[in-house]
């Protein structure tokens, strides 16, 4: 009972699916291997025959098909063709009720039987593909006539029939039990296209011994390992309290060479979204949130940094997971600025969750603290052991912006006392401006800087004691920040 072009004629209708389905991840069963984009397991319970296109087989609802045949079945029974045959209890797939399997009855001459265009893929990625068969004839049948077992090459090209990759596959030898048979390849599409043109040529020679079932297609990606841990725990589940600072970085597995990474989060283990600004191989949470989340890590080679998200393009790594404890977060609002001699009340938020208590930076456990000097002033709550601080800066300014200190005589004698002529301020001046003029009116000094006084010297000769005009213009900022400008004249003695 010889097998199988039209049979493989299936697969290329199957395989096609690849270009409309390449970039969409199914359930990733096992049967198929981790990550899979595709997995045929031809379903479960009654099934007619396949969808027009995919086969040009003849089906036939029955359980033993004829030459050119194929059937849809959970079941072959031992009686087919004079009990030729392995009887089969069940399809490949584990754990499915009633699976079902493709069961072929046809015969071939060695050709290609298979040639499809599967679009989409990322370039640089190595992919497998694979599927489960099973010879069907038991040993001993047919024996005396030359054996004829299945061989099928996997070919991979570019579309202009440049080769990447070509495996020709064991023959699928004859087995004294049912025995299932994975026929695999792996390839590397090349950076510069990720396009391909997939080919499977039977090698074989028809004849007896070419009765098969086939299960569980799978189309894969298949990355390096990668994989995250925490800073200073080889933990894959922590609990810390929230608002907590906690790291995580690359493990021992590092995924792909020179990559770029995206960091998620999720917090059902299901639903993922990107971390912002998470791109390096460590991440820092500033604060951790409460209640549970899981963290991974993908990475990929630069050339498919905008499909990183993706994973088919990626690498993706192992899943930690933080228990954020409850904490009493609060804010007790902006920085403040006093004006000399007031004071301020800072006061215990009133929406703390019950059970929590509080402390002032002066271990005051009152409900308010009253402020009256500059510093930096912080409550801490604790709820169950885990702490929160707010921490206010008070700095304090003379509120009297007019009131500057201008000297009516100076000395610039040289002793260190009284040697120059300053314009102060308790504040910082915003603005400045000093002029100086002799008794005819003439400018001798200028200043725009409060720092920088007169020496009673003009052109860096020293000036005759006498009595100098001067004027001033200055802002200064109030407490709530807003600029006042003031200007002011008068005259100082300049003595030797």
């Amino acid at each position: 009972m010889p097998v199988r072009q039209r049979f493989l004629a299936f697969l290329c209708g199957f395989i096609s699916l690849l270009t409309v389905t390449v970039t969409t991840s199914t359930a990733g069963l096992a049967q198929c291997g981790p990550g899979a984009i595709l997995c045929e397991t031809f379903g479960t319970g009654p099934r007619g025959e396949l969808a027009a296109g995919l086969t040009n087989f003849s089906y036939r609802a029955k359980a033993c098909p004829d030459d050119g045949e194929y059937t849809l079945m959970d079941t072959v029974p031992a009686t087919c063709h004079g009990q030729a045959w392995h009887r089969v209890p069940e399809d490949h797939t584990p754990n499915d009720q009633r699976g079902n399997m493709f069961v072929v009855n046809a015969s071939y001459q060695p050709s290609e039987f298979y040639s499809q265009t599967v679009k989409g893929l990322c370039p640089g990625i190595t992919y497998e593909l694979s599927l489960w068969a099973l010879n069907l004839n038991l040993i001993g049948t047919c024996d005396n006539t030359s054996l004829r077992n299945p061989i099928i090459a996997m070919r991979i090209e570019h579309p202009d029939g440049t080769l990447i990759r070509e495996v020709v596959q064991p023959a699928i030898e004859r087995s004294a039990t049912p025995t299932w048979v994975q026929l695999s390849m792996q390839f590397s599409i090349p950076t510069v296209s990720n396009d391909i043109v997939v080919k499977f040529i039977n090698n074989g020679l028809g004849g007896c011994g070419n009765d098969l079932v086939i299960d569980d297609i799978g189309f894969r990606p298949v990355h390096p390992n990668l994989s995250i841990q925490f800073v200073n725990s080889a933990a894959t589940e922590i609990t810390v309290c929230a608002d907590s600072r906690l790291t995580l970085t690359v493990g021992a597995a590092a995924g792909y060479p020179n990559p770029v990474y995206l960091w998620q989060q999720s917090t059902d283990n299901i639903n993922w979204t990107p971390i912002a600004n998470a791109g390096q191989a460590r991440y820092t949470l500033a604060r951790t949130r409460p209640g549970r989340t899981y963290y991974r890590l993908r990475n990929t080679q630069p050339i498919n940094e905008a499909a990183v998200g993706r994973a088919q393009c990626s690498a993706e790594s192992n899943t930690l997971i933080v228990n954020g404890r409850p904490d009493a977060p609060f804010s007790l609002g902006e920085d403040l600025v006093l004006c000399d001699g007031t004071s301020r009340v800072l006061t215990v938020p009133a929406a703390l969750p019950t059970g929590t208590s509080y402390v002032w930076s002066n271990q005051s456990q009152d409900r308010q603290l009253t402020v009256t000097m500059a510093g930096d002033y912080w409550l801490e709550t604790n709820l169950d052991g885990c702490t929160f601080r707010d921490t206010v800066s008070v700095n304090t300014r003379n509120c009297r912006l007019n009131d500057v200190y201008v000297p009516t005589a100076f000395s610039p004698n040289g002793d260190s006392v009284n040697d120059r002529f300053d314009v102060l301020h308790a504040a910082s001046f915003t603005t400045y401006s000093l002029r100086v003029y002799d008794r005819w009116g003439n400018l001798i000094f200028a200043s725009e800087q409060a720092d920088t006084g007169w020496d009673g010297s003009f052109r860096q000769q020293p000036c005759p004691e006498g009595v100098y005009a001067w004027t001033v213009s200055y802002s200064l900022p109030d407490e709530h920040n807003e600029l006042h400008r003031f200007t002011r004249s008068g005259r100082v003695t300049l003595v030797r």
